[in-house]
């Protein structure tokens, strides 16, 4: 009898352990106001979207429409709090932590008759830790206003012919300073909030390669913290593959086998340019500055061609009508390629942003990368193949 009970105690001690295990559903609301709604035709487009971001592709989870009046509400599953994007009638994009219920008001449609994309400052009215996100917002946003200011005083610089204020502005280097500015500042809130897990928002606006030493820290210590928090697991093994990714795209290693489809549907790989110095240039039809740089590269493959050079571009486009086309405006007298998952070309050769050139050598190994195609990368690119 004693043992049965004893048995009957055990079982009841680990039912009521796996009773306190399981976690109640928890449920918030994110409510607002949109001031100025979208106009017809575009009033299929007063909808609010919660979503989350994967590399340049985007994931929604849940949307609304938005009432006559500018009001919606959404109910979010909170058991697990986690960072998104609101998207509000798609004139207004705000980041939210869900540890609690928040009302996000905003102004929603433009209705100036010049409309200029210049984000406005949208303070969330939610928790404590929604409060990081709200500085972090308005030093991004007080940033990006003081970029526009500069830009317009080296424009009119310019424009008067004053030498000595442009050459004083040239010399102050404002977007430098500026890019300092906001970097100081936002190591200083993600220190004060170094113990809270809304901090990976602003662990993802450092530079990855640059700061891992503060990031790689912050980033174990939440883990320890929240193991819940899956944010934080996922930025930690984020990082932690792209710093082994980081060390198999050294200069000297093997450039990465890859085959993609040419404008025929043709695989094409890179071995065909062994014995050849080859430049890698990923771009795509809607990224300005890739056709901007598109005459630069034209002019280092007409000088280079005859000398072992050549190049292939590799396009991370979605519309492939669109790439054909912007392929027949350039007139692009090399490989032209098609990525068919842009997310897992970026993730092997560690991008995201374009253009992105790699230069390869002979041997099909890597010589550097270029983030962009600037004067100086084309002059390093020819002194490589001057020496070749």
């Amino acid at each position: 009898m004693k043992k049965l009970l004893v048995v009957a105690g055990a079982l009841l001690a680990i039912s009521a352990l796996q009773a306190q295990k399981k976690v109640a559903k928890k449920y918030i609301v994110i409510k607002g106001k949109v001031q100025f709604i979208n106009r017809a035709p575009y009033t299929y487009l007063n909808k609010v979207w919660l979503s989350k971001s994967k590399g340049w592709d985007t994931i929604t989870y849940d949307s609304v429409d938005v009432a006559a009046d500018g009001t919606w509400q959404l109910k979010v599953d909170a058991t697990v709090p986690s960072i998104y994007t609101v998207d509000i009638v798609k004139w207004d994009r705000v980041t939210v932590y869900t540890d609690s219920s928040m009302t996000i008001n905003s102004r929603g449609y433009d209705t100036a008759k010049i409309k200029i994309k210049n984000p406005p400052y949208i303070f969330v009215e939610g928790s404590a830790d929604n409060n990081f996100i709200n500085l972090v917002d308005h030093i991004v946003y007080r940033n990006y206003q003081s970029m526009i200011a500069d830009s317009r005083e080296m424009y009119e610089a310019g424009k008067a012919g004053d030498s000595l204020w442009s050459g004083y502005l040239k010399k102050k280097d404002p977007y430098k300073g500026l890019a300092d500015d906001f970097k100081d500042r936002l190591k200083v809130l993600i220190h004060a909030y170094r113990n809270r897990p809304v901090v990976v928002y602003g662990l993802g606006m450092l530079n990855w390669e640059k700061d891992q030493d503060i990031i790689m820290p912050i980033l174990a210590d939440l883990n320890k913290r929240y193991p819940w928090f899956k944010d934080g697991v996922q930025m930690k093994a984020d990082m932690e593959e792209k710093m082994a990714k980081a060390n198999s795209l050294k200069p000297g290693m093997p450039v990465p086998v890859i085959s993609y489809p040419d404008n025929n549907g043709v695989m094409q790989g890179l071995e065909q340019y062994k014995g050849k110095y080859v430049l890698i240039d990923f771009w795509a039809s809607w990224c300005g500055p890739c056709r901007q740089a598109i005459p630069k590269v034209k002019e280092l493959y007409e000088k280079y061609k005859e000398k072992g050079f050549d190049i292939v571009s590799v396009s991370i486009d979605d519309n492939k009508k669109a790439w054909t086309k912007a392929m027949e405006e350039e007139g692009m007298p090399w490989k032209q390629l098609l990525s068919p998952d842009k997310n897992a070309t970026m993730k092997n050769f560690l991008f995201s942003g374009i253009p992105t050139i790699y230069l390869i050598d002979k041997q099909g190994k890597i010589v550097s990368k270029y983030n962009g195609f600037s004067a100086d990368s084309a002059k390093e690119i020819e002194k490589v193949l001057s020496n070749g």
